[in-house]
């Protein structure tokens, strides 16, 4: 996840060790040395205690990087969508993947090595999708995360209560 923000009159963006991780491993997108130098200073182990944890860029070529990464979800465009739209969006990327599988599999294996690209565009929509779920959890208060502390989130929605009245006998 990733979230822009604007300070000192400059934009910076923080992004989730798991998403810096993720684009380590699991692309071939060039990263630049000065995201290492910020996120690796000795030896570090991203596990379930810290995959959620926020660094922060503010170097131009940094945010512009993550500014196209379109399958690092931005945490502002998701944030404020009720149940049903992250629900919808979901369905939206689970479609496309859908649609992706479906060519790829009709493909031989010369095909394939020439549309490679569909294969790491179907990764990374699951990835996609599997952050919405996160979003979600985050929104119903099944998940936390350290959040920088500029960010405010919505308030779940309250449960209404009903009661129930009985009729007095006469």
């Amino acid at each position: 996840m990733k979230i822009f923000h604007t300070e000192n009159g400059k934009e910076v963006v923080y992004v989730q060790m798991q998403d810096i991780m993720y684009l380590l491993n699991e692309t071939d997108i060039p990263i630049p040395a000065t995201i290492f130098t910020k996120v690796f200073t000795g030896v570090i182990i991203v596990d379930d205690s810290n995959r959620f944890e926020f660094v922060r860029f503010d170097e131009e070529h940094e945010v512009e990087l993550f500014k196209d990464l379109k399958f690092i979800i931005d945490f502002d465009q998701y944030k404020s969508l009720t149940d049903e739209h992250l629900e919808e969006e979901g369905k939206k990327l689970a479609t496309q993947a859908n649609e992706i599988a479906k060519k790829w599999n009709g493909m031989t294996e010369e095909e394939r090595k020439q549309n490679s690209f569909l294969y790491d565009d179907h990764r990374n929509l699951g990835y996609m999708i599997k952050f919405l779920a996160e979003i979600y959890d985050v929104k119903h208060g099944k998940r936390t995360m350290p959040f920088p502390d500029f960010i405010k989130l919505p308030e779940k929605p309250k449960k209404k209560l009903f009661q129930f009245f009985r009729r007095k006998k006469m």
